[in-house]
C-alpha cells in the first residue's frame, strides 16, 4: 500500500465514515481511512432488534467503562463505542432524531458561524433517504435510509391515545417544525436492515481508485512538524506503519478516542500530558474536558397479557423469526424495538422541550427464553427517560502512553443538581401517560420505579442507584475560539495547522435527541469545509408557520 494521501481520516464512524466517502468523491483527491476495528460483517450488526447484542457484546465495540461516578454512589458506568465499520452507527439503537432547532441557532449565538439550524438543515437533508420523500425538513436521495417503524407488537394506538388522555398532543414530525409531543419512532434503518454509514456511504464508494480503508488499523499518534500535522502512525495486525497527509488528518474517533489521540500525540493540557509520560507538542487545556452525556432512567410495568415483544424472545418463535428475517428482512426482528418518541416540557417558560421519553413494548434487559434457557419471563412495558440539556460536565483523560489502553472516562452525572431535578420530573412524566387508558388498562403493576416510590427524595435515591446514560457522549474537542476551545468553527485545530477534528466531540453541548444524526450532519458540512464550499442556507420559516396553523 502506498504511504502518502492527500487526506488521512481517523475513524470510520457516523462522522468518519461521511467524511472519507464525500471527500474521495472528487477523483483527483487520494483519501486514506483508518479504522481500529473490522469490517461490518456480523448479520447482528444489520437486524435492528439485535441490536443490543451487539452493543453490548463483542462483535465490533470498544466496551469501555467510566470512572466511580460521585453523583452515583460510585458505581461505574459501561459505555460501549463501535469498533467496526460505521463505528457506533453500526451498533447503536438506530433512532433518528437531529435535535431541536434551538440547540443549533445558539451554536451560531455563541460565535460559531456556519452552525445554525438554517445553515445546517441543507446537510441533514442532504445525508438522508426520508419515508416521507423530499420536502422543506426532509431529504429524498441521501445514503441514510430512514423508515418509521409499524407494526401491532409495537403498541402505538393505545400509547398514542395514553398520551393524548396526558395532555401530550402528537407530533406528525419530531425533525419537522415542532418537536414537542409524541411522535411514531423513526430509525436510520430501511427494508429490515440497519442504515449505518458504513452502509450508506462507504460501500458505494469502495470501489473508488482514490479510497484506501484500513481496518484493524489503531492509529497512535499524529505526527506534527514545524506545526503542521504531516502523519499518522498506526499499528495495523502487529505491524506498525506511518502514513503522510500531503493536504490535512481528520480525527473523528468520537468524544472518548479523539481527545485521546490527540493527548497521545502530545496535543492538550501540558501539566497532565507530561505527569504520564508525554512531552507536551502543543498546550491545548480544552482538549478531553467538556464532556456531556444525556442521563438516562429506566421506568418499567408489567402487563396483563402478553402484549408487545417479549413473546418474539421464546426460543423456537425467535428462531423463526431469525430465518424469516434472513429470508426476506422482515418479521418481529426487522423491529428496532422502540415505538416511539415523546418530546415535552416539564417547566414553564422553556423555549424548546427538556425531556426526551423512548417507549418499548419490551423489557430493558429482556432475551431468550423457553425451550430450557430459562423460565418464562414477566412481560413488561419499558420506558427510557433522560433530561435533553444536562448541565454537568465530565471529562476523559489518558490511562496510560500505551494507545491500546483505554482512556479513562468519567461523565460526572448529576455534579448539577438541575440535572436530577428534571430526572424527577421526567418520571412523574412518564408515569403520568403510563396511568391513562387504554394503556392503564393494558398494565398489571409498576415495576420500577416501582410502589411506594413517590416523593421527589424517593425519586433522587432512586436515580442516583440506577440512572445510566444514553451513551451520547459529546464535547470533549468543543468548538469555540475561548482558551478553552479546541477546535475553530472550521474544524481546525487551535494551534496545529493541517489538522481538524470532526465528530460529537467538537459539539459545545449535546443536542435534545439522538446523537447519530447529528454527527454524520457533521461529516457532511465537514467534507464542504475541507473543500472550501457551502451549501446555502434553507429558508424553513414559511414552513413553519404552516405547522403552527394546522
Amino acid at each position: 500500500m502506498k504511504d502518502e494521501f492527500d487526506y488521512i481520516v481517523v475513524g470510520s464512524g457516523s462522522a468518519g465514515a461521511v467524511l472519507a466517502a464525500r471527500l474521495s468523491e472528487d477523483p483527483a483527491t487520494s483519501v486514506l481511512l483508518l479504522e481500529a476495528g473490522p469490517r461490518d460483517r456480523h448479520p447482528f450488526q444489520l437486524m435492528p432488534l439485535a441490536f443490543p447484542k451487539v452493543a453490548w457484546g463483542k462483535i465490533g465495540t470498544w466496551q469501555y467503562k467510566t470512572e466511580p461516578e460521585p453523583g452515583l454512589g460510585g458505581r461505574e458506568l459501561g459505555t460501549p463505542r463501535g469498533r467496526t465499520l460505521g463505528g457506533t452507527s453500526s451498533i447503536n439503537a438506530m433512532i433518528a432524531i437531529r435535535g431541536h432547532r434551538r440547540d443549533y441557532d445558539r451554536w451560531s449565538e455563541s460565535g460559531l458561524e456556519g452552525w445554525s439550524y438554517a445553515e445546517l438543515l441543507p446537510y441533514f437533508k442532504r445525508l438522508e433517504t426520508s419515508w416521507r420523500g423530499a420536502g422543506p425538513f426532509h431529504g429524498g436521495d441521501g445514503p441514510i435510509k430512514i423508515s418509521r417503524m409499524e407494526g401491532p407488537e409495537l403498541l402505538w394506538k393505545p400509547l398514542l391515545e395514553s398520551a393524548l388522555a396526558a395532555g401530550i398532543p402528537f407530533c406528525e414530525d419530531a425533525n419537522g417544525a415542532e418537536q414537542d409531543g409524541i411522535a411514531q419512532m423513526e430509525a436510520t434503518a430501511s427494508g429490515g436492515v440497519r442504515s449505518s454509514s458504513a452502509r450508506g456511504y462507504l460501500y458505494p464508494a469502495m470501489g473508488r481508485p482514490n479510497l484506501t480503508i484500513c481496518t484493524d488499523a489503531l492509529a497512535g499518534r499524529i505526527v506534527v512538524t514545524h506545526g503542521r500535522a504531516t502523519s499518522v502512525e498506526y499499528r495495523q495486525r502487529g505491524q506498525l506503519a506511518v502514513a503522510h497527509a500531503a493536504s490535512e488528518i481528520i480525527v473523528s474517533g468520537g468524544a472518548f478516542n479523539s481527545p485521546h489521540l490527540l493527548m497521545l500525540s502530545g496535543i492538550g493540557p501540558a501539566a497532565e500530558l507530561r505527569a504520564i509520560g508525554i512531552d507536551p507538542l502543543h498546550d491545548l487545556p480544552g482538549v478531553g474536558r467538556n464532556l456531556s452525556d444525556h442521563p438516562n432512567i429506566l421506568n418499567e410495568y408489567q402487563l396483563v397479557g402478553e402484549e408487545g415483544l417479549t413473546r418474539h424472545l421464546r426460543l423456537d418463535r425467535a428462531a423463526l423469526a431469525v430465518a424469516r428475517w434472513m429470508i426476506n428482512r422482515s418479521g418481529p426482528f426487522a423491529y428496532t424495538g422502540t415505538t416511539a418518541n415523546v418530546f415535552a416540557r416539564t417547566l414553564e417558560g422553556l423555549d424548546q422541550p427538556d425531556v426526551q421519553m423512548m417507549c418499548l413494548p419490551i423489557s430493558n434487559d429482556a432475551g431468550l427464553w423457553g425451550l430450557g434457557i430459562g423460565k418464562k419471563p414477566e412481560f413488561r412495558l419499558a420506558v427510557r427517560t433522560g433530561y435533553l440539556q444536562p448541565k454537568s460536565r465530565g471529562w476523559v483523560k489518558l490511562r496510560s502512553t500505551d494507545p491500546a489502553d483505554a482512556p479513562r472516562i468519567l461523565l460526572n452525572m448529576f455534579d448539577d443538581q438541575r440535572d436530577l431535578d428534571a430526572m424527577v420530573r421526567a418520571i412523574k412524566l412518564s408515569r403520568s401517560l403510563y396511568a391513562q387508558k387504554p394503556m392503564r388498562d393494558l398494565i398489571r403493576r409498576e415495576v420500577l420505579p416501582g410502589p411506594g416510590r413517590d416523593s421527589d427524595q424517593d425519586l433522587r435515591e432512586y436515580i442516583r442507584r440506577n440512572a445510566g446514560h444514553r451513551s451520547h457522549p459529546v464535547g470533549t474537542c468543543r468548538m469555540g475560539r475561548d482558551a478553552d476551545a479546541v477546535v475553530d468553527p472550521q474544524l481546525r485545530v487551535h494551534g496545529i495547522a493541517g489538522l481538524r477534528v470532526a465528530d460529537a466531540s467538537v459539539m459545545p453541548e449535546v443536542p435534545s435527541g439522538n446523537t447519530n444524526i447529528p454527527c454524520m450532519m457533521v461529516g457532511e458540512r465537514a467534507a464542504d469545509l475541507i473543500r472550501g464550499r457551502s451549501l446555502p442556507p434553507e429558508p424553513y420559516e414559511q414552513a413553519l408557520r404552516g405547522s403552527r396553523h394546522r
